[in-house]
């Protein structure tokens, strides 16, 4: 069977992960209808490339500051209604952005960000933790690229789309089209009937149950250790990447939402073709698909220092479509190794953690790269994002080969 029939054999069979797969797509599709016509918003009304990059901090901040505490939720508690509740407060939220115009200023769509960054902090581990509920051990790398890809495949369509429908029709109705979004996600999820409650530990004291499970568990695993931190350099150098989409397209290509919606839709679609393409080509091993997370990341830095010489908005598109390819494919396998390595009972809160690292990398990146681009060319920033991707790149392959080869290495 071909890798592509792999993958429509499991959304076929499995009601449950084909009910959690279509709900993340359908959010994921709203999600980029808020953040691309939110950004231009934001920047036509303060001219501040700061402002506008505050927009990505402000949605990835809440989950850096709340991850010990919606790990533990996620591995306390029903994951499926963290997911729906999650979902339906985010619906609220995007609804409230329909006064926006009338308010005026960044500072209101700026919280409602915030506060969506909460509810997304609580979605994220709570998901990821819940796969392995859904799918067997021989599903579950299938099951983590579809996941993954489910984002890129969102942000190709959803980015692309609502760039061009704030265009056409309005912002406003890309705001519901966000809040609908998440209610259709709701309702996929609950109607999941596998249990995604993570077993609890009988006999254990509270301590076994602490955020300082996650700690000791990444302390004591250096493979872990190893995959958080080629998630959150991914995401160091990724956040601060698109955090000058929008002025790439105001400033240099002069095509507004449109180009900035070409843009993230580019990122998106690598980020959706990169995984499945990548585990077609380095089959199921574990070990091939862990020992492949440098060379990915050094493919993304490498794809960048194109955008940065970039001479036209279909260019540029094109060299962040190659990057996300390897981007998405790091983030992806990096995640599956994560998924492996952890105990169901701290699976949560290490995604949690995870979650924690990435979101932090990405608001403190968006900010210093929206703050250098008020001062420094665009282009020399996107060569310097680049340059540090290739340089970890290789880096991590030739410090972490070893650990994929030992004795207790999985696969």
């Amino acid at each position: 069977m071909t890798q592509f029939g792999t993958y429509v054999v499991l959304v076929r069979r499995n009601a449950d992960f084909r009910r959690l797969y279509v709900a993340r797509l359908v959010s994921f599709a709203g999600d980029w209808f808020l953040v691309v016509p939110l950004v231009g918003l934001v920047y036509e009304a303060t001219d501040s490339a700061l402002a506008a990059a505050a927009v990505l901090a402000a949605q990835a901040l809440p989950a850096a500051l709340l991850a010990p505490f919606t790990g533990a939720v996620a591995d306390r508690f029903d994951r499926k209604r963290i997911l729906v509740i999650s979902d339906l407060l985010r619906a609220g939220l995007a609804v409230s952005l329909l006064a926006a115009d009338a308010v005026g200023g960044a500072w209101f769509p700026l919280t409602v960000m915030l506060l969506e960054g909460a509810g997304a902090a609580f979605f994220y581990p709570a998901s990821t933790g819940a796969l392995p509920n859904v799918v067997s051990e021989e599903e579950l790398p299938v099951a983590t690229t579809l996941m993954s890809s489910a984002w890129g495949t969102m942000a190709a369509l959803g980015a692309a789309a609502g760039g061009v429908f704030a265009t056409l029709v309005s912002r406003d109705a890309a705001f519901v089209l966000n809040a609908v979004s998440f209610v259709v996600s709701a309702i996929l999820v609950g109607r999941v009937v596998q249990s995604l409650q993570s077993p609890r530990d009988v006999g254990v004291g509270a301590e076994r149950r602490s955020n300082r499970d996650a700690f000791r568990y990444i302390l004591a695993d250096r493979r872990a250790g190893a995959l958080l931190s080629a998630k959150g350099v991914h995401s160091l150098t990724s956040g601060g990447a698109v955090s000058l989409f929008a002025l790439m397209s105001i400033v240099l290509f002069e095509t507004g939402d449109a180009g900035t919606g070409a843009l993230f839709g580019a990122r998106g679609l690598g980020n959706m073709i990169g995984p499945i393409v990548a585990l077609a080509i380095v089959g199921s091993s574990t070990r091939r698909i862990l020992s492949s997370i440098g060379w990915a990341m050094t493919v993304w830095g490498v794809a960048y220092v194109f955008v940065a010489v970039s001479p036209t908005l279909l260019f540029a598109s094109l060299a962040v479509c190659v990057a996300h390819m390897g981007g998405g494919t790091q983030f992806a396998f990096s995640t599956y190794g994560l998924q492996e390595l952890t105990p169901d009972n701290v699976r949560g809160r290490v995604f949690a953690l995870d979650f924690g690292i990435d979101t932090m990398a990405i608001s403190v990146s968006a900010l210093l790269l929206g703050f250098l681009a008020q001062t420094y060319a665009i282009r020399p920033l996107f060569i310097g994002l680049g340059a540090t991707a290739i340089a970890f790149g290789l880096a991590w392959t030739a410090l972490t080969n070893r650990l994929w080869v030992s004795p207790n290495t999985i696969g």
